[in-house]
């Protein structure tokens, strides 16, 4: 071999070795954000399968559709789902389990009257919405983007759509 193979040869040999490091060094990165993103959304995961249990013993709920979580006035968790027949219900726990109350989708508040609230209030961006319990009522709880870009919290009765509380420019 020549050294002017030989030099070939190398270069071959030097880039299929950077490659080789390059794909180890991306695989150990990828690796490791999925293990980090499995150890920040496990917590979550736990809870929404406690309280999808929850439903289903408690509510009646077989096929769960939606998890919430809100922290407002307490600990409260949503479960959407349908039940045997497919009926779509909403239920709501609290921290220790108990269900506080199952509303059929059919009784709640309807789009048409939330987005009369949503002109009403100037909402021009809605950062959180969950199902709540406000003073033993069930409610929403919006977090938004009101008109002079300030952050606004609407309280909503769930099945009315009386809005309870009001707080603005957070």
């Amino acid at each position: 071999m020549d050294n002017y193979s030989r030099i070939q040869y190398q270069q071959r040999s030097n880039k299929a070795h950077k490659l080789a490091i390059y794909i180890g060094l991306l695989l150990l990165l990828l690796f490791a954000l999925a293990s980090y993103l499995y150890l920040v959304m496990f917590p979550i995961n736990s809870t929404a399968s406690k309280y999808a249990a929850a439903a289903k013993r408690e509510a009646g709920i077989k096929s769960v559709k939606t998890f919430k979580e809100s922290d407002r006035n307490g600990h409260y968790y949503s479960i959407y789902g349908a039940d045997a027949q497919g009926n779509n219900y909403l239920t709501i726990f609290n921290h220790q389990e108990k269900l506080v109350d199952k509303i059929p989708v059919s009784r709640q508040l309807s789009n048409a009257k939330l987005d009369q609230i949503y002109v009403k209030y100037a909402v021009k961006h809605v950062y959180s919405f969950s199902p709540s319990v406000y003073k033993g009522r069930p409610v929403f709880e919006i977090s938004y983007q009101g008109g002079k870009s300030s952050v606004n919290y609407l309280t909503i009765d769930l099945r009315s759509g009386k809005v309870y509380r009001i707080i603005e420019g957070i």
